[in-house]
This record gives C-alpha cells, sequence and structure tokens, in this order.
C-alpha cells in the first residue's frame, strides 16, 4: 500500500501482512487503515471561532463562492 508506506516515511512497497488471501488482505487493510487513522500521536481539537477572529469562505471563482 503505497499511502502506508509514504505514512510511514518510506519510499518503497511495504507488505501488510494478509498472506495475500481475500480474508486475510481485507484485515490487514484495515488494520493499516485503522493506524493511520489515529494520526501519529498528536492531538488534534478543532475550536470553534471566538469573536472577531476571521472565518474563511470558499474559495474565490468556485461553485460554492457564487451560490452564496
Amino acid at each position: 500500500m503505497d499511502s502506508y508506506a509514504s505514512w510511514l516515511g518510506s519510499h518503497r512497497w511495504l507488505p501488510l501482512g494478509g498472506g495475500h488471501r481475500a480474508l486475510g488482505d481485507t484485515v490487514a487493510a484495515r488494520a493499516v487503515l485503522l493506524e493511520m487513522s489515529q494520526g501519529r500521536g498528536t492531538a488534534f481539537s478543532p475550536q470553534q471561532p471566538g469573536p472577531g477572529d476571521p472565518v474563511p469562505g470558499p474559495p474565490a471563482g468556485t461553485a460554492l463562492a457564487t451560490a452564496s
């Protein structure tokens, strides 16, 4: 899985360890995706903007910008 290798900082293909069978590969891929979804140990807690904080809108020139 190239995404897993990139996430780990490797520049080569890494095996998932599923044994190249459908169920084993699925279970191994799920375990890798769950590990990646946990992040790298840093907590990210988004906060609501405070009064006076700039709140970005949609990018100019996009369909979202013209719809509002």
